[in-house]
Order: C-alpha cells, then sequence, then structure tokens
C-alpha cells in the first residue's frame, strides 16, 4: 500500500540568501518584506484604504507584506490576513493550478490559486471601501474584514487540478454525496484557525462572539441556505444582500472572484480582456430594492460593459477551459486518480485515507495537491517497490506516462444539442450503451472512450444574465430598476446557451470504429430532437446615408 507522509506546503525562504533572492517570485507575484516603521505604515494604509485596515496594533502593524501583482500592481496585506497566508493550509495553494489541464495545452497558464485568491482579496476589500466611502451608513465595523477574509479564503478547498478533482473526480468515485469546493473552504478554513496558534489568537482578538467567522463562511458560500449558519447576528446581515454581492455572487455572478480570474487567466492565456472591473466598481451604488433590501447596483451605461465580461467568460471557455485536449488530457487525469485511488493513502487526523476520503478530513485534505501525479508516478517518492504495487497503480502510472508523452486521449466527434434536447449529464452512461450497440459487433467496450457535456453560455444557462442586474440613472441615482426589454439592442443573441458532447477515444486503434458509430448516434438524435429554428424579427431597412 503506497503512503504519503509529508505535507508538501511548506514554503520558507532561505535566511542565507541575499533579501532580493530570498523574496518569493511566483506566477507573477513579488512577496517582499516591509521596512517602514509603524507609524508611518499606519498612515499610509489608512490614507489608502479610506479606513484603516485591521489589527493596527503596533504589534500587527509590524506584520504586512507587500505582493507586486502581476495584475494588479502592489497590493498591500497586513494584520490577520498575513497570518492567515502564513500557513501551510493556505502555501498549498501554491501547488494548484488555477485552470488545471489548460497548462497542457497553454504553457502561458501556470499561475495557481494562490495569487488568484490574493487577487480576489485586494479586488474586494477595494470594492468594499468604494462602496463605503459611497455609502458609510450601510456598514458595520468588521464588514469589510470579513468580506477581505472571505475573497482571501474563498479557494481553500479546491484539490488537484482545481475543478477537475470537484466536478469530474469526487462525482465519479463519490456518488454518495453531493460535494462542492466552497464546502471545503469553509471546512479548510476551519482547521486552518485551528492548526495554527498565531491564526487562532488573531480571530479570538478580532472576532469576540464568533459572529465574524461565521459570517465569513456565509460570505465564502454566497449566502446559500447552509447548516452552519445558526447565529442570529448573521441571519440578520444576509438582510443586507449587497455584502453577499461582493466576493461570491450567486444572483447574477458579478462579483470579484470573476473579475480577478477574467483578467488572470486572460493575460497568462494571451487572450483579449475587454471588461473594465475598475469602472465598474467606481460607478456602483449600493440603493434599497423594494422586496429585496440594499443591493448593488449598476449605472446604465455600464450593461454594454457588462455584456462584454460576460462574453469574456464565454470566450475562455471556449478557447481554453473547454478546449477539445483540454478536456482530453483532464479525463486521463481523472483515470489515473481514479485508479490510484484504491492504493494511494494520505495520512490524516487520525488514519489514512483515500483520495476520494480526504475531503472528510482536512488535515489529509491539505497534504493534497497537484503533486499527486508525480506520487503516483514515481516509486522512489512513494517509498514503495515494485512488489508493493497492484494494477491499479501500474495503470495509473501508465496513464500518466502517456500524458508527458503526449500520448493523449483523442477527441473523435462533437455533437452540438438542440435547444429541444433534454440531454443532462445522468443521461451519459445510456448513451455510451446505445453507441456500443449502434451496429452489432464491436471492437472495443465502454472502457475504451468516455464522453463530455460541454455548456457555453453568459453565467446563466438559457437566461441573459442582464436581466437580474439592477441599475440606476444619472438623474434618479437612488431609484434601482431593471432593464426593460423593448430597450435591449437588437445585436443581443436569441439564446444565451449552446451545449454539445464530445466523444473520446483512449487508444489509437479504436479511434475510426469509435468515431463512426458516434456519426451514427448523432444522426439518429437529431431525427430526434431537430433544431427548431427561431423565428427572426423583422429588422427596419438600414438608411445608405
Amino acid at each position: 500500500m503506497s503512503k504519503i507522509f509529508a505535507n508538501m506546503s511548506t514554503n520558507e525562504p532561505d535566511t542565507n540568501q541575499p533579501e532580493e533572492v530570498s523574496n518569493k517570485r511566483k506566477g507573477g507575484i513579488v512577496e517582499g518584506g516591509d521596512s517602514e516603521d509603524s507609524s508611518k505604515k499606519r498612515s499610509r494604509l489608512k490614507n489608502q484604504s479610506g479606513t484603516s485596515r485591521f489589527p493596527l496594533s503596533d504589534s500587527d502593524s509590524n506584520e504586512s507584506k507587500i505582493f507586486n501583482d502581476a495584475i494588479h500592481g502592489t497590493i498591500t496585506v497586513t494584520g490577520l490576513c498575513v497570518k492567515i497566508i502564513d500557513c501551510p493550509q493556505f502555501q498549498r495553494l501554491r501547488y494548484l493550478k488555477q485552470l488545471g489541464g489548460v497548462y497542457f495545452v497553454y504553457p502561458g497558464a501556470a499561475h495557481n490559486r494562490f495569487e488568484h485568491s490574493i487577487g480576489t482579496y485586494y479586488l474586494a476589500g477595494k470594492f468594499a471601501r468604494i462602496l463605503k466611502q459611497k455609502h458609510p451608513e450601510q456598514f458595520e465595523e468588521g464588514d469589510i474584514e470579513c468580506i477581505e477574509i472571505a475573497g482571501l479564503c474563498h479557494d481553500l478547498g479546491h484539490g488537484p487540478f482545481s475543478h477537475v478533482f470537484d466536478k469530474m473526480f469526487i462525482p465519479r468515485v463519490r456518488t454518495d454525496i453531493k460535494w462542492k469546493h466552497e464546502d471545503a473552504s469553509v471546512k479548510m478554513l476551519e482547521h486552518l484557525r485551528q492548526a495554527n496558534d498565531q491564526v487562532m489568537k488573531a480571530f479570538e482578538e478580532f472576532d469576540t462572539d464568533g459572529t465574524r467567522l461565521e459570517l465569513i463562511k456565509d460570505l465564502i458560500l454566497g449566502g446559500k441556505e447552509t447548516e452552519h449558519v445558526k447565529d442570529e447576528l448573521v441571519q440578520q446581515k444576509r438582510k443586507k444582500r449587497f455584502l453577499y454581492e461582493i466576493v461570491a455572487n450567486a444572483q447574477t455572478g458579478i462579483d470579484v472572484d470573476k473579475w480577478d480570474y477574467f483578467a488572470r487567466d486572460c493575460h497568462m492565456l494571451g487572450i483579449k480582456n475587454n471588461f473594465d472591473h475598475d469602472r465598474y466598481m467606481e460607478l456602483a451604488r449600493i440603493i434599497d430594492v423594494e422586496g429585496e433590501g440594499p443591493r448593488i447596483c449598476a449605472r446604465d451605461k455600464e450593461e454594454n460593459n457588462l455584456y462584454d465580461m460576460f462574453h469574456t467568460r464565454l470566450t475562455l471557455h471556449r478557447r481554453a477551459y473547454h478546449h477539445e485536449v483540454t478536456r482530453g488530457v483532464e479525463l486521463m487525469i481523472v483515470d489515473a486518480l481514479v485508479k490510484a485511488n484504491a492504493t494511494v493513502r494520505i495520512l490524516g487526523q487520525n488514519r489514512y485515507r483515500k483520495i476520494s476520503e480526504c475531503i472528510e478530513d482536512m488535515e489529509a485534505y491539505s497534504k493534497l495537491n497537484d503533486s499527486i501525479l508525480q506520487l503516483v508516478e514515481l516509486p522512489i517518492t512513494l517509498g514503495t517497490s515494485p512488489q508493493e504495487t497492484d494494477s491499479g497503480t501500474l495503470e495509473a502510472r501508465e496513464i500518466i506516462g502517456r500524458i508527458w508523452k503526449r500520448d493523449l486521449y483523442k477527441c473523435v466527434g462533437q455533437y452540438n444539442l438542440s435547444a429541444a434536447d433534454p440531454f443532462t449529464q445522468d443521461d451519459i452512461p445510456g448513451i455510451k450503451e446505445e453507441i456500443l450497440h449502434a451496429e452489432k459487433e464491436t471492437t472495443f467496450d465502454g472502457e475504451q472512450f468516455d464522453i463530455i457535456l460541454k455548456s457555453f453560455d453568459y453565467g446563466q444557462k438559457k437566461d441573459d444574465p442582464i436581466t437580474k442586474v439592477w441599475f440606476y440613472n444619472k438623474s434618479n441615482p437612488e431609484k434601482a430598476f431593471t432593464q426593460p426589454e423593448e430597450q435591449k439592442s437588437w445585436m443581443l443573441p436569441k439564446r444565451f446557451q449552446e451545449r454539445e458532447i464530445a466523444i473520446y477515444s483512449k487508444k489509437k486503434e479504436f479511434e475510426e470504429d469509435i468515431a463512426k458509430r458516434f456519426r451514427l448516434w448523432s444522426n439518429a438524435r437529431k431525427e430526434k430532437f431537430p433544431e427548431i429554428k427561431e423565428q427572426m424579427t423583422q429588422m427596419p431597412e438600414a438608411s445608405n446615408q
């Protein structure tokens, strides 16, 4: 049985090296020290943010970090957030690729969850302070700090290769549960707090009754109904809807988490990002909406800027996240993890855990990162001998070896689903059987191919996301409204979602046969669910002048 003992997330600088060498550099972030005296630093931070960041006691003001970020420039982190960053559970994010398998297609996609989390922290604090400057009566003491911590910690729960783990691996091996990385982020934050005395002490000073910690967890989860929200004060906070529209906006999808990864992913991938989040923040206001409470409202002329944001999302999904080679690599990673799951054990709080069991034990989960592929592949790393490996581990190593050699699963067919087609992820096992029996004789079985479902949309599936956004205009900045249907641009798409399925052959000798059977199946599917052409609206004739 293979066992992993060490936590690979520790990242300590070499104190014997010069200062300029010991500064940490990772994915566009340069992390350095700060030699300012406490009084100057206190003044600078207060002027920078509009309100002093917590806690700025003499001892805590000496603890700050300045990051030179490739996207946002200089980011200063102080107080409790510094203590959180300087923990193994947070440093682990340095070893989680932001874009999973995209790195195998775009060499520039080498950035990690670490720098994205710091960027989200920065934007969350900036946006909250802009809103507080305009509406100080809406904020209570500690609100901004809770928003910042939620932004910093919102991705603590990601597993190896980010969404590959929570959207592909876990659903395949843990059919008994519904699990999301946000749930693990909340658990990991609690584990981080319990496992690090300096963080626990700082939290006790900042959060004397535990209410702020519950609010932070609630902000990470987007204010959705969860069992942990028992505090009456947190329930009261939920009436201030705008607090939940900054870090994880479940209503519209317009939040600082997306702004950072849109900007960061586009920068690293070499894709143009037309959305200006700074302009949006400067023009945003908090307005009391009847029946909903205070909401973040955008200036009416920002509608096109928001469509640019959603179009950027669509572009990233088409060109990177769902690139056919990306998805092929990710299928291979999942197959390797599934086969290794029966053998590999990771030391948790009281016992060794399977990879799939680590989500129940944050001590074990904190040791799980992208290096799992190397740990499975190399016997010397695992401390095992060939006699101790089973067939599953050997098969996992073969798949990993194929990734390094670029002997990848190949996409041999794609089919665009019609709007009338009710196809869902749950239909895939049945569809595989239909493809296998498309002809009487077959040279392969269900283990030789995989089917994936892709969805391209503006973040709200079939709906136009702007219909859920509240706006205001310059003449009446205290009244919120949604955009009337008749004022929408004629150039907007009639449909906001396109879905397709793709089939992958795992071995070259089966590619032609699998592709042929998939064509037979897709032709039959097209007859069963034909595309209904929507009647085009008659447009006025354009003038030649």
